[in-house]
């Protein structure tokens, strides 16, 4: 599993990174070796109601993609990593179905 992550009008802090890959790790079992990951965790400033902070999470080549927002980088963070589990359980489970429909066939 390669895992980028990058920070926009933010420095990213260690323990940040390892609460990022720490999370991921429980994705590990829909995800590839060679799947890459991309992460990024920004603060917006220029908001009407203040610093407004969003992560997202891309995953290529599958195609997944989620994104949240919260009130500090790690509960946006919290807010995605269910996106995108729903997405990748999904797609294994429709994966799982279409081979047993075409064993069932033959």
């Amino acid at each position: 599993m390669n895992i980028n992550i990058k920070a926009t009008n933010t420095s990213l802090s260690p323990s940040m990174k390892e609460y990022v890959q720490a999370k991921l790790g429980n994705l590990e079992k829909f995800i590839k070796p060679e799947d890459k990951i991309h992460v990024e965790l920004e603060v917006q400033t220029r908001h009407k109601s203040g610093l407004v902070f969003r992560a997202e999470i891309d995953i290529q080549p599958k195609g997944q993609y989620a994104e949240a927002r919260g009130n500090d980088l790690y509960e946006a963070f919290d807010l995605v990593v269910p996106k995108i589990k729903e997405q990748l359980t999904k797609a294994k489970d429709k994966k799982i179905s279409l081979r047993r429909r075409r064993e069932k066939v033959h």
